[in-house]
Order: C-alpha cells, then structure tokens, then sequence
C-alpha cells in the first residue's frame, strides 16, 4: 500500500508505506513533507495497490462502456427514454 500527501498548493507526494520509519531521531516523528508558511494539507489517502497492478498487467475496461467523473461505469449500450 502507499500514503499519497497532496498539499494546497498542489504538490502530491507518494510512498510506499513499508519505506515509512515509524519513529525518528529522538521520538519526534517522522516528517514527511516540508510545508512552507502559507502551505496547509489538502488530502490525504492511502493508495491500494491492485495484484494487476504488481504484475504490470492493465485491467481492460470491456466494450461499450465508459468510466464516468465519479468512478461509475457507465454502459453506452442503454438507452435514454
């Protein structure tokens, strides 16, 4: 799995959360990202990693479909009435 940081300003970071070191020098934490003064957090999220994914292998997204902005499948096949 990863942790993806996306910042504010727009910067996005991804790691591997098996690189993460639980602690740091002298119990303070970990710090992941450097933030400038006026910088905040937008988002954070972990990232699942799919075994096609590993593989190299692309998941095909069968005939007569389409992906909508939400994530939905949508079938081109159906018909409006």
């Amino acid at each position: 799995d990863d942790l993806m940081i996306i910042n504010k300003s727009g910067i996005a970071i991804r790691m591997a959360v098996e690189d993460l070191r639980v602690m740091g020098r002298a119990t303070q934490g970990v710090k992941l990202i450097n933030l400038k003064s006026s910088d905040s957090i937008a988002a954070v999220a972990k990232v699942m990693h799919d075994e096609d994914d590993v593989n190299g292998d692309v998941a095909e997204s069968p005939e007569n479909t389409d992906t909508s902005e939400d994530g939905t499948t949508l079938d081109n096949n159906e018909t409006e009435k």
